[in-house]
């Protein structure tokens, strides 16, 4: 599996880990409706982000939804073990953003050395390009010159007869 098809199936993960428990029970709340649905939307913007290929974006998003987490296991509104299966989560997903976006430096660098080596063979080009013109420009000038003797010869010997 590529990591394009993973990104989204952690974040799949992710969301299928916050869904809040169905049913009715005296238990305490495991997560409470209304933070799951704020960490829905914020799994659904790192989504958005990582599905653009925004993964700088994606990695910022997620880890202000990391800080949510524990702003809200720490006032109860996550239990524990929610809290640390949502973090696991929230892991898997730091680590395939982490390689994307290293994935897109090593390719941003390669792209820039590319452009470079292009370049520099443009301006070798360009360089031996103005050597050949300056050469057939100087070997015009002596024919020129030549030519211009010759005529010069020519006369004189016109004038002379």
């Amino acid at each position: 599996m590529n990591r394009r098809k993973r990104l989204p199936l952690a974040l799949a993960l992710a969301v299928g880990l916050l869904l809040p428990l169905s049913g009715c029970t005296a238990d305490p709340v495991d997560l409470q409706a209304a933070t799951a649905e704020n960490l829905q939307t914020e799994i659904l913007a790192i989504t958005e982000a990582s599905a653009a290929g925004d993964f700088s974006n994606a990695q910022t998003l997620l880890t202000a939804m990391q800080a949510n987490l524990r702003t809200a296991a720490a006032s109860g509104q996550v239990s524990a073990e929610r809290s640390a299966s949502i973090q696991s989560a929230i892991n898997l997903v730091q680590g395939d953003l982490t390689v994307e976006i290293d994935a897109a430096a090593v390719a941003a660098e390669a792209a820039a050395q590319a452009a470079a080596e292009a370049a520099a063979a443009a301006q070798q080009q360009n360089d031996e390009n103005a050597k050949d013109r300056a050469e057939q420009a100087e070997e015009a000038a002596k024919k020129a010159a030549e030519a211009a003797k010759e005529r010069a010869k020519e006369q004189r010997e016109d004038r002379d007869d």
